[in-house]
């Protein structure tokens, strides 16, 4: 950055300060200034010889004492400090930024919200979960965790209490966390751009090596934290997916038993089966009956009624219809809770309970092998977009910017002060 870089914006302050203050000091002629004696056609104030008692002339001269002590006397004894004392501090700067692993669900996913996220990041909208990772390492490297992850207070007194660095910019040994924490804000500055989603972070130092040690020490425990952040999310998905597989088996295992102890209290493994036995028994038998039946009615017309053969048909016909009555009364019966057809209805119910259970068992063990094989991949990356490098020259002080800047803000807030005190004197006047 060139010098004229650095004067730019304090100049364009300096000029609107300055309008203000010649219209704030054109008043305060007016009022108090333009009415004094003269001499030589001076105002008397510059001469030993004007009247100690003139309210005017002291009302001028306090006002030129508090511009001399509050505005010139600073901004004088900040640039000595700056120039000749102030220790150089060099800034090694890193820029980052998380990205998800290629999966297959990753990039089915992006394809869908391509267009929504890409919107969102122009219109300000919601983040995407890369650029929430993003806030997440800035929140980590802007709090307390960060310095305990580094060595907590030795490791900032080693680098920002050298003896060598001055005073003023020195960390003080011994120091709370508290005071540490804002000590370190004020070395380290770190920002997401909301349209990439990167994440630059900026060290000052006062020695190279140490603003290049510090920034590289950012920079792998970001990475950590990402990489333990994404490592816990994915031993949460197989926990989860775990503790499903578990539900799912004892709701199979419970299926199971409960048909085991249908088939156990009705004697049967399978009801239809028995069902379509009984029905084949059925047309047996009614096979039977029709060729009983059939010789029946021959004999009739060959015999008497009271022949011993006609008595055997007649009672091999009754039992043969007992027979059919008895397996119809079994296959289904109104009035019974023992027929085949109510153990159907009741066998399906719980065939369908178990192939339901079924199902899920196979989609949870699906789910824990996904996640089992996700547990074994990476999915979050912290990708160093411009590493940190030693640097070569001292960015700070910025003697001449910074005095101007401070000479600018002391001079508005004196003119702010003066034009205050103008107005009071006024009214009491």
């Amino acid at each position: 950055m060139t010098l004229i870089d650095q004067l730019r914006a304090p100049l364009a302050l300096l000029r609107k300060s300055a309008r203000d203050a010649m219209d704030a000091g054109r008043s305060l002629w007016s009022r108090h200034v333009a009415n004094m004696p003269l001499k030589a056609g001076l105002p008397s104030l510059y001469f030993h010889n004007a009247d100690p008692d003139d309210e005017s002339g002291a009302g001028a001269r306090a006002v030129i004492a508090s511009f001399l002590l509050l505005v010139l006397a600073p901004t004088f004894l900040f640039f000595l400090y700056a120039a000749l004392w102030e220790s150089d501090g060099y800034v090694s700067e890193s820029r980052v930024t998380v990205q998800a692993s290629a999966s297959p669900d990753h990039n089915a996913s992006s394809m869908l919200s391509g267009a929504a996220s890409l919107i969102s990041r122009f219109t300000g909208g919601s983040v995407t979960d890369t650029q929430q990772d993003s806030y997440i390492v800035l929140n980590y490297i802007k709090s307390s965790a960060i310095i305990v992850d580094l060595g907590g207070r030795p490791y900032l007194e080693k680098v920002f209490s050298r003896d060598a660095i001055d005073f003023f910019s020195r960390l003080s040994k011994g120091e709370p966390i508290e005071e540490l924490l804002k000590y370190w804000r004020s070395r380290v500055t770190a920002s997401v751009d909301t349209i990439s989603g990167i994440l630059t972070f900026k060290v000052t130092a006062y020695t190279p090596g140490d603003a290049l040690r510090v920034a590289g020490d950012i920079d792998r425990l970001s990475e950590v934290l990402i990489n333990r952040i994404s490592l816990r999310s994915r031993r949460d998905a197989l926990e989860r997916a775990d503790d499903e597989v578990k539900r799912a088996g004892a709701s199979l295992a419970d299926a199971r038993q409960q048909l085991l102890s249908f088939r156990n209290s009705n004697d049967l493994i399978d009801p239809g089966s028995r069902a379509t036995s009984l029905g084949e028994m059925i047309g047996k038998l009614t096979l039977e009956k029709i060729d009983a039946e059939t010789s029946l009615n021959a004999l009739s017309g060959a015999l008497s009624g009271d022949s011993p053969t006609e008595r055997v048909m007649r009672a091999k016909l009754a039992s043969i219809n007992q027979q059919i009555d008895a397996l119809k009364a079994k296959l289904a019966d109104p009035k019974g809770t023992g027929a085949v057809s109510s153990q159907i209805a009741e066998y399906e119910r719980l065939k369908l309970d178990e192939q339901f259970a079924e199902k899920i068992y196979i989609i949870a063990q699906d789910s824990y092998m996904r996640a089992r094989q996700k547990l074994d991949q990476q999915q979050l990356y912290l990708v160093t977009i411009v590493p940190p490098v030693n640097p070569e020259k001292a960015t700070y002080p910025k003697i001449i910017a910074s005095t101007l800047l401070l000479f600018v803000s002391l001079f508005i807030f004196w003119s702010i002060g003066a034009l205050i005190w103008a107005s009071i004197r006024d009214q009491m006047e």
